[in-house]
């Protein structure tokens, strides 16, 4: 279903010009699985995000931003924002894949379960079974 959205996505981007339909390299994404199997004592390698970057390399729309398989993008990238994220005690069994305004979009590590926190509280949201059912809600949540 996420290819669904991004296509609507694509289509509104289009208007002005520009695209999201850009893989991330197999470099950058195998980059992104050696940090986390560096920092993360369980492996929680997610194949549904390898299969996002590979349609596209992160996302940002309406104020949705999905990170990208970029290792020298501090803010938007994968690793430069769970640097930044995890950093905290609270939120450090968290491994983050996107964020708005109001929310974070993330895996809890020890109970494996894909949840939208809020921002600036850490409080649940809403929780989901994968990460695909995760992205879909947010990308809908700005369509």
């Amino acid at each position: 279903m996420f290819l669904d959205l991004l296509a609507d996505i694509e289509k509104i981007k289009n208007r002005d010009g520009k695209s999201i339909m850009l893989p991330a390299s197999n470099e950058n994404i195998q980059t992104i699985k050696e940090w986390i199997s560096r920092n993360i004592s369980e492996n929680p390698w997610i194949s549904e995000y390898e299969n996002f970057l590979k349609k596209v390399n992160g996302l940002e729309f309406n104020g949705l931003v999905i990170y990208n398989a970029k290792h020298d993008d501090k803010n938007n990238g994968f690793i430069g924002a769970n640097e930044i994220w995890r950093d905290n005690e609270w939120d450090s069994n968290y491994l983050f894949f996107g964020d708005s305004n109001i929310s974070w979009y993330c895996l809890d590590i020890d109970n494996y379960v894909f949840l939208e926190l809020d921002k600036p509280s850490g409080d649940i949201v809403e929780e989901h079974n994968s990460f695909e059912e995760m992205i879909n809600e947010a990308m809908k949540s700005v369509l």
